[in-house]
């Protein structure tokens, strides 16, 4: 043990953490530099990437470009 946290301390600790979904956004905001809102934007179908980011996204997670982004994908305006 390295010191002594309060249960308030380990907790204000863990929230600063990033959650696997705000990892996600980072690393394709990253990849295809542009900001993570651009990113949430895509995934929320406000706004499509450029061929180019397509192309970026599709070759790092090993997937066809027209599967990133169907046409057909009912729009998800949560996140």
């Amino acid at each position: 043990m390295c010191k002594n946290k309060s249960f308030k301390e380990l907790y204000e600790s863990a929230k600063s953490k990033p959650t696997p979904a705000q990892s996600f956004i980072e690393e394709v905001a990253s990849l295809t530099h542009r900001s993570a809102n651009t990113v949430k934007m895509w995934l929320v179908g406000r706004q499509e990437p450029d061929e180019l980011a397509k192309s970026i996204l599709a070759n790092h997670f090993k997937v066809e470009p027209a599967s990133l982004f169907p046409k057909n994908d009912a729009q998800n305006t949560e996140l």
